[in-house]
């Protein structure tokens, strides 16, 4: 491993002084400290997970930011992926079951989500009366997480009421079963005539990107939504086996081959999956977002790309391929960005989309360096197994020490997370003509939106169970980490079911797939992941560990290939 200069020594003191007294986060369950090796990464990882967890609590308990301190709603799509991935990374279930509660009291009777809702009773008639087309697949996604994270069949079988404006005594109620099922049948209904592909609806997870002409709702399909359809019923699927619903999981499973056929039949073009199609009334499909798009100027979209693989829609090829997309088109110094260029800004008139079209400010979604898409990129990388990129991608999201890995960065906080990288251009019409110095990272990029973001949460999960491989189940543990060569000799502490344990890592050539696990000196038996893109994770069932786990300081050993 590559010693450290003085230099590198004296930043890691300033960084050690700088971090103060950890005692609170510690202490806090689930807490994760990084040790040995002394690197200048693991020091400035070691820094910022207390106050990625710190901010991830804001953004779950009173959504706001220091850019959007008047409060906010929670998010449907956010709530359910930051809180519930942070929550269920920790080993915390039982905050995620009352955070499933709450939003599926939320659920309109047509099996809908609202957009956002308000989360005080004396504001809960604040809310939108529609939503993107995506919504109704994340709270099923929870739920099924959640379930295979705790085995809580009961949950299934708990009452709630439906929303009601008047209140929950004029409310229809059924069991959370039922609500899954009523949002089953909504996802059923909003299709493309004549395919199994989810229509965009009022749009996706892109808000700037809702469509001009309300009737493309019903003709365009988002790849991206498509991709959380897939993976919100193969993980539903595997929950409700799981937990005594056999018959309805395989009910459900016997869908997934028409989506999957459909995906590779009408959303990929010449090898290339397309970020829209549009499906028009006189039979013609159009490919938009992709290499072949002649009416938006837009070539390649990251989010399809980047959920095909970990929704494992891909073939490994098909999955290299576009990883290398990505990285010849949609790479930047600062990260992935959304598209290969911004949309067109026509002095405010619409064409295609809404805010895209029309927002002068260049950041956040519409300066097309969004954060948690990046994290989503580091999380492909790692489902990939590749270590060495996957590691390059998370220090590129940790405000640490940023300088270092993103040349170009301006000042900014360290101690929070950013929702975005926003190229200082001047105006849109800057942005335009000189988008190529953001590739090159010729132009400098600033801080977005602080603390605010589902983002932190999921930069908390990638650490713990992507990094470090450590997936807590009530069951099982997975063990599945991919780690570069520099980290060999990495040493984590957490807290396992109540137990201090100290977590060390032999790094081999492949940086993943493990070969032996010791407990406190004794070899631990495992069954091997089933992965279709790499050596899988090793699931150590729980009731072994306990075994040899004992009281005062504990010692697991990790041997990678």
């Amino acid at each position: 491993m590559k010693s450290i200069d003085a230099h590198q020594l004296s930043e890691l003191q300033k960084i050690g002084d700088a971090t103060g007294d950890n005692t609170y986060f510690v202490s806090t369950p689930g807490a994760l400290v990084l040790e040995a090796p002394a690197s200048l990464d693991v020091t400035r990882f070691a820094a910022i997970l207390p106050w990625l967890t710190h901010d991830a609590w804001i953004h779950h308990l009173a959504p706001r930011g220091l850019d959007q301190y008047s409060g906010g709603g929670w998010g449907t799509r956010d709530v359910c992926q930051g809180p519930v991935e942070l929550l269920l990374s920790l080993g915390r279930a039982a905050p995620v079951r009352e955070l499933l509660l709450r939003v599926f009291r939320n659920q309109n009777e047509d099996g809908d989500w609202p957009q956002w809702f308000m989360f005080f009773e004396r504001e809960r008639g604040i809310r939108p009366a529609d939503s993107h087309g995506d919504i109704v697949f994340w709270p099923l996604l929870a739920l099924a997480q959640y379930l295979l994270a705790s085995d809580d069949a009961a949950l299934l079988d708990q009452e709630l009421p439906y929303f009601h404006p008047k209140g929950d005594t004029n409310a229809q109620h059924g069991s959370v079963l039922a609500h899954v099922e009523r949002a089953l049948g909504l996802i059923e209904r909003r299709v493309i005539a004549g395919t199994r592909l989810a229509a965009y609806g009022h749009g996706d997870w892109n808000d700037s990107l809702q469509p001009a002409d309300p009737a493309l709702a019903e003709e365009l399909c988002s790849a991206w939504t498509v991709t959380l359809h897939y993976q919100t019923i193969a993980t539903l699927a595997q929950a409700l086996c799981h937990t005594g619903h056999a018959a309805f999981a395989a009910k459900l499973e016997a869908t997934l081959a028409g989506i999957r056929d459909d995906f590779q039949r009408l959303l990929l073009a010449d090898g290339v999956v397309a970020g829209l199609v549009r499906f028009r009334g006189d039979g013609a499909v159009e490919p938009w977002l992709h290499p072949n798009d002649r009416n938006t100027g837009v070539h390649y979209s990251l989010l399809p790309m980047v959920h095909a693989i970990l929704a494992n829609l891909f073939t490994r090829e098909q999955a290299l391929r576009h990883v290398e997309l990505i990285r010849r088109h949609l790479l930047a110094a600062d990260g992935a960005r959304l598209f290969d260029r911004p949309f067109a800004y026509h002095g405010g008139l619409q064409r295609n989309f809404q805010r895209a079209e029309t927002s002068t400010f260049f950041g956040r979604e519409i300066g097309l360096m969004y954060m948690h898409a990046h994290l989503r990129w580091v999380q492909a990388l790692a489902h990939l197994g590749d270590a060495e990129a996957a590691f390059h991608a998370l220090r590129q999201a940790n405000p640490v020490g940023l300088r270092d890995v993103v040349p170009n960065a301006r000042l900014r906080q360290a101690n929070c997370y950013v929702s975005s990288s926003d190229a200082a251009f001047a105006d849109r019409a800057e942005a335009t003509a000189r988008y190529d110095a953001v590739h090159s990272g010729a132009v400098a990029v600033e801080a977005g939106w602080r603390v605010y973001s589902s983002g932190a949460g999921i930069a908390v999960r990638l650490v713990r169970e992507g990094l470090l491989g450590l997936r807590l189940r009530r069951s099982s543990l997975c063990i599945d980490p991919v780690l570069p060569s520099t980290l060999d000799g990495l040493v984590a502490r957490i807290d396992l079911e109540g137990h201090a344990v100290v977590v060390r890592y032999r790094v081999g050539a492949l940086g993943h797939g493990p070969r032996t696990i010791a407990c406190n000196g004794q070899s631990l038996a495992f069954e091997r992941e089933p992965h279709p893109y790499r050596i899988g994770g090793a699931v150590v069932p729980m009731d072994a560990l306990r075994e040899r786990l004992r009281d005062g300081d504990n010692a697991i050993e990790i041997e990678l290939g």
